[in-house]
């Protein structure tokens, strides 16, 4: 069973573990980060006031919620709240995530996906995007998963191409 919540100063180890998977395995399209010793709980709570306000106005508010399992970080998933801030639009999407290499292939995005998109229907966002690169099929199974139907697909300037999807609430 997984618990679903935003990270709390508890999940410290969790946390570094999970990040040291991530860097571990080197994906270039996964943002790792790791932090020094004691930038913890300045972490947790850059993370909460995320929620309501940025550092920058082209940035999204957004929320961080982790899935937990035994302990661990299985995943995490990003709602971004604003979609018209930066190039979010094209781009980036509402939603940003990422399975721990130790927890792919259980559902665990599936789940912790459909518990995003059921936050964004509470605050009345209905329509959603969602982005992943073109060759990711696992990630965009995932989203079709959930109801995204393909929009496009885009090339992006390092000829990158980002298969761009919304889902309907």
């Amino acid at each position: 069973m997984l618990e679903i919540r935003t990270i709390e100063l508890r999940d410290e180890k969790a946390y570094h573990d999970f990040q040291a998977l991530l860097a571990e395995e080197g994906n270039p399209f996964i943002q790792v980060k790791q932090l020094e010793a004691g930038q913890f709980a300045a972490f947790v709570e850059r993370s909460k006031r995320q929620e309501t306000e940025t550092d920058n106005p082209d940035w999204s508010t957004s929320t961080n919620y982790y899935a937990f399992k035994d302990g661990q970080i299985a995943g995490r998933v990003g709602c971004r709240w604003e979609l018209d801030k930066g190039d979010l639009a094209m781009v980036g999407g509402h939603i940003g995530y990422v399975t721990s290499p130790a927890f792919r292939r259980q559902g665990i995005m599936t789940e912790l996906l459909a518990f995003a998109l059921e936050r964004y229907r509470e605050r009345g966002i209905l329509e959603v995007l969602i982005t992943a690169n073109k060759d990711n099929l696992a990630s965009r199974k995932t989203i079709e998963k959930a109801g995204g139907q393909l929009e496009n697909i885009i090339t992006l300037e390092n000829n990158k191409k980002l298969a761009r999807y919304w889902v309907q609430l």
